[in-house]
């Protein structure tokens, strides 16, 4: 919060207004159950910072950015995020426009905040006990990510993740795609058959595993398990792609293929990928957001980043100076 805003309390009854609004962010933050006791004993001032704080987190909720380009699927603005109960900031007034039908590569040295940010966008995040954020994402349409009117249903639905270790389900190549589906009610087996042989082409897995369908997922080779996971994802028909280092355990061979599935895909969905390696952000992304230490240093189109960064800082990381 602004201190513009916490001058709405008499400044006499506020001590320290830092104080103040960390408190109040910390009791916000807090399970429902738990919420009521904390400010039934908390101090006055802390209450009435706790009213200010808790009526513009709902106000956020509901809001529609009416200038939101629909050429976007995500635009940011001044979000924060925080660990360990406000104790750790991970993320820090990021703003930043997400291009719709573009590969987005995040790029940055380990802890920068890139993984934290790209599960901010489906609010994986908000599994995490101690978690808190402040700011504002907006989804396609200029819709809040946290709008009652966008539940967490159809934004994972629309949102798919893939992770930097391949996670086939313990069942048959054939049910690990076919299992979305079938929690969203299809149990139509022509539907079903269709579905899992279109998604394991668009995943370019489909002459590989025609013949054996009803093998283990886990039984595959690890590019062939994480073309599995797209496939897996990809049924769903999701609007986005998150990737978190999809090949950062794979050899050249399996990174290879998979740097030509996301360029192919890219022209039915949106990819947004972290990744260390600067070569495979210039190959295959569009778009390139450099974070350092939790904050974004600078975004560009990827050839112009990588031929001629604006930031000294972006400079020395792509030149290998800092890491």
């Amino acid at each position: 919060m602004k201190n513009k805003e916490i001058k709405q309390v008499e400044p006499e009854a506020i001590e320290n207004q830092q104080a103040a609004l960390q408190q109040a962010k910390d009791i916000l933050s807090t399970p429902a159950m738990f919420r009521f006791f904390k400010l039934l004993f908390a101090k006055k001032e802390i209450k009435e910072v706790y009213k200010i704080i808790s009526k513009k987190n709902t106000n956020n909720n509901e809001e529609i950015d009416k200038n939101f380009n629909s050429n976007n699927v995500f635009e940011t603005h001044n979000f924060n995020f925080w660990y360990n109960n406000h104790s750790k900031q991970a993320l820090r007034d990021i703003n930043i426009k997400i291009r719709r039908n573009k590969v987005t590569a995040l790029i940055g040295p380990s802890g920068c905040g890139k993984s934290t940010f790209i599960r901010c966008l489906n609010r994986m995040n908000d599994q995490i006990d101690g978690t808190s954020s402040d700011g504002k994402i907006f989804f396609d349409k200029g819709i809040n990510l946290r709008s009652k009117k966008l539940s967490t249903l159809e934004l994972t639905t629309r949102v798919g993740m893939i992770f930097q270790k391949p996670s086939p389900f313990p069942m048959s190549i054939y049910e690990n795609v076919a299992y979305g589906p079938r929690s969203h009610g299809i149990n139509n087996l022509e539907q079903l058959d269709k579905i899992v042989e279109d998604s394991l082409k668009g995943a370019a897995l489909w002459e590989e595993v025609k013949n054996s369908l009803y093998d283990l997922g886990t039984s595959l080779s690890g590019g062939q398990q994480q073309r599995l996971c797209i496939a897996r994802a990809i049924a769903l028909k999701p609007e986005i792609l998150l990737m978190d280092e999809p090949t950062s355990g794979l050899d050249p061979i399996a990174t290879s293929k998979i740097e030509l599935l996301i360029n192919k895909l890219k022209q039915d969905f949106t990819i947004i990928i972290v990744t260390h390696s600067m070569g495979q952000a210039q190959r295959i992304s569009d778009d390139t957001v450099f974070f350092f230490q939790g904050s974004i240093i600078e975004a560009d189109a990827t050839k112009l980043m990588f031929t001629s960064p604006k930031n000294k800082r972006t400079r020395e990381y792509i030149s290998g100076k800092i890491g």
